[in-house]
């Protein structure tokens, strides 16, 4: 899921848990205002996608490992680190929404159900 800074759901996309999190970034439109910034975690680190999204006018800041062959500098490791807490803020705030559980028969049905969830918190963002 892609987020504003104010934690208003922008992208997302349903995709099985077994899928690492790169691979399903790629899932994503990127529909996004031209230089725009995305703060990701360290899962994200793909130097090739970095490049093919900066080529499309969007800059992709992940946070490296300690082995990464790009580190990034202290202070935008600190960027990096502040603004993925508004991310995963959204998603606790997301899950508060939830019952104990989700009863469905189908995923198709899951997957509206989550939708649903997901579309409330973005009224709540208003």
């Amino acid at each position: 899921m892609i987020v504003t800074k104010t934690g208003e759901p922008v992208e997302f996309v349903f995709a099985p848990r077994s899928l690492h999190d790169s691979h399903v970034f790629k899932c994503l439109p990127l529909n996004l205002p031209e230089n725009a910034t995305i703060y990701a975690d360290s899962g994200y680190t793909d130097y090739n996608y970095e490049d093919t999204i900066s080529e499309a006018g969007l800059k992709l800041l992940a946070a490296r490992k300690s082995n990464s062959t790009r580190p990034h500098s202290g202070p935008l490791s600190y960027l990096i680190f502040h603004f993925r807490k508004v991310i995963e803020t959204a998603f606790s705030q997301i899950t508060y929404l939830f019952p104990r559980t989700i009863h469905a028969v189908t995923n198709r049905g899951f997957e509206l159900k989550i939708f649903s969830f997901i579309l409330a918190y973005s009224f709540r963002c208003l």
